[in-house]
């Protein structure tokens, strides 16, 4: 991959550049990672879209200062990015908490986004019981005072949103290491509700299309929250990946790949 860097306003951004035809599109990583996670899913889709690769603020080669409400400023980073390089509208495609950084911007600036497609959104204030887990977790990680060991941290929040296949033991050193990496932005990530929580008012704005992939190996709560956000969003398509778990981007890339790529192309036409 091509790296360059743009300044965000608030720090440099560190992505790559892949493809030459095609519509612009967003590849943004998760909670727990950076633009790395999202090697084998940019090569299938490359042939046929413009790709920007982004690592966000706090993650990866990105630099700047701390986010203050993280929901909300990458949202910003990523709207001055595509200003800055005019990639835009753009589709953004998105796992874990980038589907809430990906949301926001489509529904604060419409005119920047053409679609959205997001994986497992952790939007476990829409879930029943099935999110009592989570909402535990999030309440001791958000206590003063609280300051877990970045080991314990990430292997707590994938034990919750992983499946079989997700358990730390079962990645690599280098998977882990860009974990335990990603730990302390993965607190302060935590720590904002907006990460986790989104209004019905909110979700109303977002008017672009939006495809919701969950899998049958990620959080017991997932398609719950899948079908609410689906009831919630003006223009959403629910769809279930039996099989796949949270990180589907690791575990089934080429799969992934399908399905972002059939919903993108149908959408890949001239802006009138």
């Amino acid at each position: 991959m091509g790296e360059a860097h743009r300044e965000s306003g608030a720090g440099r951004l560190a992505f790559d550049r892949l493809g030459s035809v095609g519509d612009p599109t967003v590849l943004l990583h998760g909670a727990l990672d950076d633009r790395r996670t999202w090697a084998v899913v940019a090569r299938q889709l490359a042939p046929s879209l413009q790709l920007l690769v982004v690592d966000r603020r706090e993650h990866g080669e990105s630099r700047g200062p701390e986010r203050r409400a993280p929901v909300a400023d990458d949202a910003n980073d990523l709207a001055r990015l595509l200003e800055a390089t005019g990639d835009f509208p753009a589709h953004l495609v998105a796992q874990g908490y980038g589907g809430a950084v990906a949301l926001r911007l489509a529904g604060e600036r419409p005119e920047l986004v053409r679609s959205v497609a997001a994986h497992d959104v952790p939007f476990v204030e829409l879930a029943g019981a099935g999110g009592n887990g989570l909402r535990t977790f999030l309440r001791e990680l958000r206590a003063p005072g609280a300051a877990p060991e970045p080991e314990s941290l990430c292997r707590e929040y994938l034990r919750l949103l992983g499946g079989p296949a997700e358990q730390w033991s079962s990645w690599g050193d280098s998977v882990r290491e860009r974990f335990l990496a990603s730990a302390p932005a993965l607190r302060r990530e935590l720590a904002d509700p907006r990460s986790t929580a989104a209004s019905t008012e909110a979700l109303a704005e977002v008017s672009v299309p939006v495809l919701l992939t969950t899998g049958g190996q990620g959080p017991g709560f997932a398609a719950e929250v899948a079908s609410r956000l689906g009831d919630a969003l003006p223009n959403a398509t629910v769809l279930a990946l039996p099989g796949t778990g949270h990180l589907v981007q690791l575990t089934d890339p080429e799969l992934f790949a399908g399905v972002i790529g059939t919903f993108l192309l149908e959408r890949n036409v001239p802006v009138s």
